[in-house]
């Protein structure tokens, strides 16, 4: 594979490589998605602190990644070894996103004015997948600022229904 863009990006593309020569892509997804909440700023911090000898940072890292697979401890030991450790979050989002464009999910990101039941969400994601064409990996976000209603962005594209929206067309075809 190519080796391009961000250094997070490049990391991913090797690790997704070694991942589909050994048949562990969704293994090492979900490792990456445990990992990127576990290694939060403080934790990262303290692994890159120069007051610390490498060995106990390795060790430290060894302790908390024990049940993880070998090539995300080995990728974990390489990133405290050359000071990239803050890159892991970055790393976890980018191999997520090369993986869902591989196998042709398309990314949502639902905002409506309060938590939609999972019922609901479940069946916007199936209409979402019957318009689209395409298997929908959605994150639902709250903003009780949108009043109602809802916004939808998949891609690049966002459609926008919330009552707010409408409120301030409203306005301006008024104004006009």
């Amino acid at each position: 594979m190519a080796l391009g863009g961000s250094a997070s990006r490049r990391f991913a593309e090797a690790l997704l490589d070694l991942a589909v020569e050994g048949g562990a892509v969704a293994a090492l997804r979900e490792s990456l998605d445990r990992l990127r909440t576990s290694f939060d700023a403080p934790t990262i911090r303290s692994l890159r602190d120069p007051g610390t000898r490498l060995e106990r940072r390795l060790a430290a890292v060894d302790k908390a990644a024990a049940g993880e697979p070998r090539q995300i401890r080995s990728l974990l030991r390489v990133l405290v070894e050359r000071d990239r450790i803050a890159l892991l979050p970055a790393i976890a989002q980018s191999f997520g996103e090369i993986v869902d464009k591989r196998e042709g999910i398309a990314v949502a990101r639902v905002t409506t004015a309060v938590l939609l039941p999972k019922e609901q969400q479940d069946a916007l994601v199936r209409r979402l997948e019957q318009a689209s064409g395409r298997k929908v990996r959605a994150s639902f976000l709250v903003d009780a600022g949108l009043l109602g209603g809802a916004k939808v962005q998949v891609g690049d594209r966002l459609v926008d229904s919330s009552i707010r929206s409408q409120l301030e067309s409203l306005r301006a075809k008024l104004a006009s």
